[in-house]
């Protein structure tokens, strides 16, 4: 395995994580009425945004080293935009 496969391993890895994050956000904060803890929810996730857009970014530039069209790169910009995109359907999460 090339290292640049590796670091978008580890990356791919980490969208998942912080998708599973966002869900488990979101269930937490629908079943919690304490202030503080809607507070960070809200906090965790927007670090959890400015974290997936660094991911995307990272994973663009990458994409675009590799001269093939089918990739891990690829399926890692794909995963970055899929959870961006729920993210954005879910933007909402806290204004309800």
């Amino acid at each position: 395995m090339y290292r640049s496969e590796s670091i978008i391993n580890n990356l791919f890895l980490e969208v998942d994580s912080l998708s599973l994050r966002i869900t488990n956000i979101k269930n937490a904060y629908y079943n919690t009425f304490h202030d503080g803890l809607r507070k960070r929810l809200f906090n965790e996730d927007k670090n959890i945004t400015q974290r997936l857009n660094e991911i995307y970014s990272i994973a663009k530039m990458l994409k675009q080293r590799t001269s093939e069209n089918i990739n891990f790169s690829s399926l890692l910009v794909e995963k970055c935009q899929r959870t961006i995109e729920q993210k954005r359907t879910e933007k909402n999460l806290f204004f309800l």
